[in-house]
Parts: structure tokens; sequence; C-alpha cells
């Protein structure tokens, strides 16, 4: 059975894992390390803060900002908080140059009332 030419990947020109027919030219474990590598090459930036989220009714949400020198509109932006975050949303965006957005949003059908913790945030150039 043949792959139509919608279905078929289109191989990338550096990576040399997919023969022009499509067909598979290393294994898995090449492309990984390709991809590791690559990875490694981005430039993180990272910043931390001390934030005590608001009391958060369920479907509420807060915002805050946590500067981050370097961090520029585009960039991709990630954030993790030092307490659990089960049932909370975290939505973090590079939303000014050297600033990350970082949005806590409630799911889990109660109030929730946290303590202080530590607001990290990570930007990938």
């Amino acid at each position: 059975m043949s792959t139509p030419d919608s279905l078929r990947p289109i191989p990338h020109p550096s990576a040399r894992l997919v023969d022009a027919d499509g067909a598979i030219a290393k294994p898995w474990y090449d492309w990984l390390n390709q991809l590791a590598t690559k990875l490694a090459e981005l430039t993180p930036l990272e910043a931390s803060a001390t934030y005590d989220p608001p009391l958060l009714a369920d479907g509420a949400g807060t915002t805050t900002d946590v500067t981050v020198p370097g961090a520029a509109l585009g960039d991709f932006a990630t954030a993790a908080f030092s307490l659990t975050t089960a049932g909370i949303v975290i939505t973090a965006w590079v939303s000014a140059p050297n600033t990350v957005s970082v949005r806590f949003q409630n799911e889990t059908g109660t109030p929730l009332d946290y303590g202080s913790g530590k607001l990290t945030a990570r930007v990938y150039k």
C-alpha cells in the first residue's frame, strides 16, 4: 500500500533521516540526538520572584509579571511555581521587552488560597 503524497513526511534537508521517497533512512535515536543537539543550542533566560497569589475562586485567574532581562516579544516562555499546582492552569508569555506575564487560572472546582512561593519564568530565544 502506498502512502498518499499529502500524508508523506516532508524531510528537512539537513536532517537526512527520511529518504526522498519517504523511507526511513536512520533509526529514531539518531533523530532524537539531532533534536537534543538543536535544543541545546537554544539560549534559555531565567528569572525568579517571590509571589503570593490572591484567593482564587473557581474559574478565576490572576496575572503577574516577572522581569526576565533579554526577553523579547515572540520568544517562547514557560513558568513554574514552587508549590503544588494541581488544578491550576499556568500560562506564560513575553508581554513586553524584558517582561514575562504569568497567569494562574483556577480550574479545581473550589476556591484556592496559596501561600507565598517561588515563581520562575524561563524564556527560550
